[in-house]
């Protein structure tokens, strides 16, 4: 099982139940990763409020456990969120020629989980699960 835990209430030891992600979509901490200080100190610099913790006596294994696939409406990238995407891939590749094999490969795939990242976790998605 796991609970949502304010950020001032997360102690060493706790074991993240989902990834924490900052507000581009980006990987703070994953999952299943038991938090020290430094990781509880990169979440208050990062302005996070709560994250999801399993409970002392669940299962831990659970988190590599297959689990059945949970069916989530899918959400458009709006423009914003393709520009934002462009953003940060354009830094990320400012060392390569995007249109060359393979980078153009490389770079599509990468614009796409990107955009899927920023859907997913866009404050619109979030205020459809609350």
């Amino acid at each position: 099982m796991m609970r949502r835990v304010p950020i001032e209430d997360v102690r060493s030891g706790h074991t993240l139940a989902t990834a924490v992600h900052d507000r581009s979509g980006r990987l703070l901490i994953p999952a299943g990763m038991v938090l020290q200080e430094k990781q509880i100190r990169v979440l208050l610099s990062w302005g996070i409020k709560a994250v999801e913790v399993l409970d002392e006596g669940a299962d831990n294994a659970s988190l590599s456990a297959p689990q059945e696939a949970v069916e989530i409406p899918a959400v458009e990238p709006s423009p914003e969120m393709e520009a934002r995407a462009d953003e940060i891939l354009a830094e990320r590749f400012q060392h390569c020629s995007v249109e060359d094999h393979p980078m153009a490969g490389i770079y599509r795939l990468a614009r796409r989980a990107l955009l899927d990242d920023l859907c997913r976790y866009s404050p619109k998605r979030r205020s459809e699960q609350a």
